[in-house]
């Protein structure tokens, strides 16, 4: 077989990893692919969709593997099946469950899923309105639009609700994405990840996971894109995950058939569990997540590509899912100043003690690197993922930031406490 694979960054080259695993992957094409995927595939930069269509009808590709969101909200699946290359993921209509959060906003009080209060604006003089109504706060504002993971935004009082909203409507911080907006209410608890395959009829739920989006210790600073993960999440317990199939997974489905969306791939859910074991969603993404997967998928004992061909197929009804019960978390190292302004080409070094063997206990995967002259070097925000295989949370930690500790690279920067709240819940 011949796959492609679209993205570039840690989540791809875990998924990478994964595929060519399969020993009837000839030929892994990495579109662009990064430093680390470059010695799994071979790397191509292709500027638009219709290149890849092209790509794809030139090497004769057996199926396309889509990693990040911003090609499925083009319409990369559309596209695709009109030339009739296969591919997985969901169409661009269905993928407005995450590009447009309003549009899963309404997906949600339509079919009864558990989410926060929330309004919606479009107008400026609407929102600063709206805000001088004697709201409690804290509250949560959010961009419609995608925003690379950084359009969610926590309030403590109408000054910096006011801010935030000029930034995000006037300042176009993050362009068009934020022409609407919607303020909801803070929910207080914990997050965590469910992400689950769906191809069209049946479901098959992935192991539970829990990352850290803020940028210092103890969750303090910006949202990132992810400083870390692991899996399983403690929080989720077998009674939690029920209670997350029959509130969430059964409406999401019946309103994915009411509305007759073409879905067929993954569907992470963003969840709040309150303190009292009520669960809200506080976002659909459409693709796996980022650093999750990094945690999750080399926890499956299943081929990837075998799972990926029974939701092309929509046999998923034919997989039992085998998972391994290690505890698996990693940690993402940075370029400092990330999610800020940040260097690149800083040379990485220790890499060569990890060989990112299939059964390996420490697995290295690449985010933002290129590969020049046979050495790695630095080329964005967040750089590495190193994850550690554990009998325990605690023990998967301390492998992890050990091997941490063997790599560096000019103005590093990492979280100290990944998995550090988990670890009272596992004692």
């Amino acid at each position: 077989m011949k796959v492609m694979l679209i993205g570039s960054g840690g989540r791809e080259h875990c998924i990478a990893w994964k595929v060519k695993q399969n020993p009837e992957v000839k030929e892994l094409y990495c579109v662009p692919g990064n430093g680390g995927m470059s010695s799994l595939g071979t790397c191509y930069t292709l500027n638009t969709l219709q290149d890849m269509v092209q790509f794809a009808k030139e090497k004769e590709i057996s199926l396309t593997l889509i990693g990040p969101e911003a090609p499925l909200a083009k319409g990369v699946v559309d596209l695709f099946k009109t030339e009739g290359l296969a591919i997985v993921g969901p169409n661009q209509n269905a993928a407005r469950l995450e590009s447009s959060k309003v549009y899963a906003k309404e997906f949600m009080k339509k079919y009864k899923i558990p989410t926060a209060q929330f309004e919606v604006f479009n107008r400026f003089d609407s929102v600063i309105s709206y805000l001088k109504s004697g709201l409690n706060f804290p509250l949560v504002i959010k961009a419609d639009g995608l925003a690379a993971g950084k359009g969610v935004f926590i309030v403590e009082d109408e000054e910096e609700a006011r801010d935030v909203v000029v930034d995000l409507m006037v300042g176009k911080i993050f362009g068009d994405a934020g022409n609407q907006i919607i303020i909801e209410e803070c929910l207080e608890g914990e997050e965590a990840t469910i992400m689950f395959l769906f191809d069209g009829k049946s479901y098959c739920v992935l192991p539970s996971s829990q990352d850290h989006k803020r940028i210092g210790d103890s969750d303090v600073g910006p949202n990132t894109g992810g400083m870390g993960a692991y899996s399983p999440a403690p929080l989720i317990t077998d009674q939690i995950l029920k209670k997350i199939e029959i509130s969430i997974i059964h409406p999401f489905i019946e309103g994915i058939q009411q509305e007759k969306l073409d879905y067929r791939g993954v569907v992470y859910l963003g969840l709040m569990i309150t303190h009292h074991s009520e669960v809200h969603v506080l976002e659909f993404n459409v693709r796996l997540g980022d650093p999750e997967t990094q945690v999750v998928l080399p926890r499956l004992k299943n081929d990837w590509l075998d799972l990926n061909m029974a939701l092309y197929r929509s046999s998923l009804s034919e997989v039992k899912l085998e998972v391994d019960t290690q505890n698996l978390l990693g940690v993402v190292l940075t370029s400092r100043g990330y999610p800020g302004n940040y260097e690149i080409g800083k040379k990485i070094n220790g890499l060569e003690d990890f060989p990112n063997e299939p059964q390996g206990k420490v697995l290295v995967f690449h985010a933002g690197t290129q590969r020049r002259d046979n050495q790695i070097l630095t080329a964005g925000g967040r750089v590495l993922n190193v994850c550690a295989f554990g009998d325990t949370l605690k023990n998967a930690a301390y492998n992890a930031y050990l091997a941490v500790g063997k790599i560096g690279f000019e103005n590093i920067y990492y979280r100290k406490d990944i998995g550090y709240r988990a670890f009272r819940r596992e004692e």
